[in-house]
C-alpha cells in the first residue's frame, strides 16, 4: 500500500501544478485545463480516472433509475469496456480509495 502524503507535500505539489498550468494556458486557466494537464502529464492514472469514472457512474444511475445491480454492471462494462465482474470489483473494493481521509493525513 502507498504511504500517504503529508499535507505540504500536497500543497508544494499544487502550486507546481498551478505555475505549469499558467505558463501554459493563461492566469486565467480553469479547472479543465488543470485537469486535462494532470492527464496529458500521466500524473493521473488512467486506470485510477476510468475507476473514479465507473464508481461515480455506478452511483449516478442507482440513484437515477433504481435499477437493479445487475444490468447496471452490464452497463458499466459496456461503456468502459471491461467485464462485469470487474466492474463489480471497481465499485465495491476501490471505493473507499477515494475518500479524502485515505489519501492526505
Amino acid at each position: 500500500m502507498v504511504k500517504q502524503n503529508k499535507e505540504e507535500i500536497v500543497l508544494e505539489f499544487v502550486d507546481l501544478i498551478y505555475d505549469e498550468v499558467k505558463r501554459k494556458y493563461s492566469e486565467g486557466a480553469g479547472i479543465k485545463n488543470v485537469l486535462l494537464h494532470l492527464v496529458e502529464k500521466g500524473l493521473i492514472d488512467s486506470k485510477k480516472l476510468r475507476d473514479y469514472m465507473v464508481i461515480k457512474d455506478f452511483t449516478k444511475i442507482m440513484d437515477e433509475t433504481k435499477q437493479s445491480s445487475t444490468y447496471t454492471f452490464m452497463d458499466l462494462s459496456i461503456k468502459y469496456d471491461i467485464s462485469d465482474r470487474t466492474a463489480q470489483s471497481i465499485v465495491y473494493r476501490e471505493r473507499h480509495k477515494f475518500l479524502k481521509k485515505n489519501n492526505i493525513r
